[in-house]
């Protein structure tokens, strides 16, 4: 019984910590506003959506659906 709740106690405690990681694991960047980037590197987001996309200095971000483009 005490082994049971040892483990559970471990699986819950690494569930918590994933997504603490996966800021880690992930370099992050500012998120750009909608439009031309001049940042040389920032994220643009969908609104209302986690669907997202790198987009680089000159090209445009477009936050309805979080795609770049030249």
């Amino acid at each position: 019984m005490k082994k049971s709740i040892i483990v559970l106690a471990c699986v819950f405690t690494c569930l918590l910590a994933q997504d603490a990681l996966a800021a880690i694991k992930f370099k992050r960047f500012l998120h750009c506003p909608d439009g031309l980037v001049s940042a040389k590197t920032c994220e643009c987001h969908a609104s209302n959506s986690r669907h997202w996309h790198f987009c680089h200095a000159g090209q445009y971000c477009h936050t309805f659906d979080g795609t770049c483009s030249k």
